[in-house]
């Protein structure tokens, strides 16, 4: 039978000459996927680095982009031992001496009987805490009087046998919503409850009463020696809550925080202890700050150019490349960037449209930024904003009291005018019913009607009815003519006491209507009709009064704009969305006009967005590569199946040969044996 086993017949090593003839075939493909690879992965590599460097470099344009940088104040201190302050974007530069008389305290109740543990049993009943201002005198243990605060709740707490103790006690007012922190107090001999109010000032003070289940609300025994209020001081007060005082500028000031923040408008001082003689907080222009972003602006562009260098230069001496070496990609990359830093900035309210007007130029040679920090500063001392306008979306406002904030990608460049309409409407007075009575008579003896008229901050005018009203057609109904009188009465009588327009009144529908000649927050009117019965038959025994109110409307561009505190912001769908201004004291009327402009560094931004982006050309091109090294495996499996096919071929045609080589040996085996047996005389040979 055949021999198939691969080298028996032949003694040939068929196993070794198989793997050598694929590898001659396979190996040098091998090679070159492998080598191609690298070459991927390297560049995958190095874009990664220029990616890197150029997010590195956004993070620095962000900085110089944002318009906050070039509105930042710097606030120095002459003792910071003393007081801190910190000054927002509208903070005016200035110079402010303070001095401090008194900080700003939080009240301390503490109780005065003693407990042997915070476990000890206080009582049971209700606790009810009200936040608000108390006089007190803790001298002579004078409770005056308490005056809630405005817009605060009393908080009633329960106390039953479940958290009767002082520790009860202490974390039922700590899990409730009362403004005030109990916690308890070993003194060495006993423990003690104290209570303080959560905020300083003399308004943040609280007063406690009791309701206690022993019947008795007032003594020092059970729940009642918590009580604080005008009916019993059993909690000793060991500090008043009060407010700071303070002057600045000669001007006094009181602050229920130790925290200033409402004095001087985007400045906020930090009250750290009182002192008589003045010391100085100094408001100015933040120049390092923009210093320092275009510094940083300028190393990061540099940064960014060393790694595009290194990933894209060439040694002519060795004539090597580097591994983007003429990449198209890495120079579509600069030209964008190029072009978006060449740009002109057109701004009719700045002297800087170009970054060589602030000291940022360009190296021939190297392509590099150079500052000249010379330039640089000269700029900002002349105008921060004039700097803002060449790297910043930003707006340049003629009017003081209007501050630019920001701005998106909605708001168009231009010029806008910021106008402010005040509207008005004056206090009055209505009364709660129609006229009546018709008849009223003076002279000591006959009903008249008395009351008085109190307008504005003017002052209060008497008014006395006394006359018969019923004279047109004595039918005991006021017509018009009878109103008009009565009117005209009423407004005369008020004018003559408080001067001239001081009110006017009208009379509909029988009812009387007060109304005051100013208009604004200010102007107001109150009638007291109580002290006389006659004056029921007028309806002015009640009646409601209207304060007077100012309301401003803003428009920017014409177009009607929102005001949130005092912030405005442009309208949507309209040239100025997304704008926003802020409106400094409360100023109205023509405010002036803001220039928008897009600066360089901003709109480089968007141009690094779009390059670092998901569809931008760095991932694309990433995404190119990982596809070819994708590409690369498909080969290689191509060529696995190719090298296993060839295997086959091979041992194939090895086997045929042994075969045939086992075949011609057993044939020459026969022969040999048959010519061993024969009896024919081998032939033999002679030499002559």
């Amino acid at each position: 039978m055949p021999i198939t086993s691969t080298g028996i017949g032949s003694g040939l090593d068929v196993e070794g000459l198989v793997a050598q003839l694929v590898l001659a075939e396979i190996q040098p493909k091998e090679v070159r996927l492998a080598r191609q690879e690298t070459t991927y992965q390297t560049e995958i590599s190095s874009y990664g680095f220029i990616k890197s460097a150029l997010s590195d470099f956004q993070s620095a344009v962000k900085t110089v982009a944002d318009a906050s940088t070039y509105q930042s104040k710097s606030v120095s201190v002459s003792d910071y031992t003393k007081l801190n302050a910190t000054a927002s974007s509208g903070a005016a530069n200035a110079t402010y001496d303070l001095t401090v008389s008194a900080l700003a305290a939080k009240q301390a109740l503490a109780t005065q009987s003693s407990f042997s543990s915070s476990t000890a049993t206080v009582g049971t009943g209700t606790l009810t805490i009200s936040t608000g201002t108390t006089v007190y005198d803790s001298g002579t243990d004078t409770y005056t009087s308490f005056t809630p605060k405005s817009g605060s709740s009393d908080v009633t707490i329960t106390i039953d046998s479940s958290n009767n103790t002082l520790a009860g006690v202490r974390d039922a007012i700590n899990a409730s919503s009362a403004a005030v922190t109990a916690a308890i107090v070993y003194t060495g001999s006993a423990y003690e409850l104290t209570i303080s109010s959560d905020a300083t000032g003399a308004e943040n003070s609280v007063a406690i009463t009791v309701d206690d289940d022993d019947g008795t609300d007032t003594n020092t025994s059970g729940l009642s020696a918590l009580a604080f209020s005008s009916a019993a001081t059993n909690l000793s007060q060991s500090q008043a809550g009060s407010d700071a005082s303070l002057t600045i500028n000669g001007l006094a000031i009181t602050s229920d925080s130790n925290t200033v923040d409402d004095a001087l408008e985007n400045v906020s001082i930090t009250l750290k202890e009182t002192f008589s003689a003045p010391e100085t907080i100094t408001v100015a222009k933040d120049s390092a700050k923009i210093s320092s972003a275009v510094s940083g602006f300028v190393d990061a562009y540099n940064e960014f150019i060393d790694v595009v260098n290194q990933q894209t230069s060439y040694d002519a001496d060795s004539q090597t490349a580097s591994t983007l070496t003429a990449d198209a990609t890495v120079r579509t990359i600069q030209s964008q960037l190029r072009s978006a830093l060449n740009q002109k900035i057109f701004n009719s309210n700045a002297d800087l449209e170009y970054l060589a007007q602030i000291g940022v130029t360009t190296d021939a040679t190297t392509g590099k930024f150079q500052l000249d920090s010379t330039v640089l500063n000269d700029a900002i001392d002349k105008d921060p904003l004039d700097v803002a306008t060449v790297l910043a979306n930003f707006g340049r406002t003629s009017s003081s009291n209007v501050v630019f904030l920001s701005s998106t990608s909605d708001t168009d460049v231009g010029n806008y005018d910021v106008a402010a309409t005040q509207t008005s409407t004056a206090g009055s007075w209505t009364a709660g019913a129609a006229v009546t009575d018709l008849t009223y008579q003076g002279g000591g003896g006959g009903n008249a009607a008395n009351f008085t008229v109190t307008v504005d901050s003017l002052g209060t005018a008497s008014v006395e009815i006394d006359n018969n009203l019923d004279t047109n057609v004595n039918d005991g109904a006021l017509d018009a003519t009878e109103a008009a009188a009565l009117a005209s009465d009423i407004e005369t009588q008020v004018n003559t006491a408080l001067g001239a327009g001081a009110v006017s009144v009208s009379i509909t529908a029988g009812v009387i209507t007060i109304t005051s000649g100013s208009t604004g927050t200010g102007s107001s009117v109150s009638v007291d009709a109580t002290g006389d019965a006659d004056n029921s038959g007028l309806g002015i025994t009640t009646g409601t009064s209207t304060a007077g109110t100012t309301s401003t409307a803003y428009t920017i561009n014409g177009s009607a704009a929102t005001l949130d505190g005092t912030t405005l912001t442009g309208a949507t769908g309209t040239a100025v969305e997304g704008l926003k201004l802020q409106i400094l004291g409360g100023a109205s009327a023509n405010l002036g006009t803001v220039y928008y402009s897009q600066g360089l560094a901003s709109n480089l931004d968007a141009v690094i967005d779009d390059l670092l982006g998901s569809s931008g050309l760095i991932q694309a091109r990433l995404d190119g590569l990982e596809a070819s090294i994708d590409d690369l495996e498909d080969s290689r499996l191509a060529l696995e199946t190719r090298a296993t096919n060839l295997e086959a071929i091979y041992r194939d045609q090895f086997n045929g040969l042994e075969t045939l080589i086992s075949s011609i040996n057993e044939t020459g085996s026969f022969l040999s044996q048959a010519l061993s047996t024969s009896f024919i005389e081998p032939l033999s040979f002679k030499k002559d």
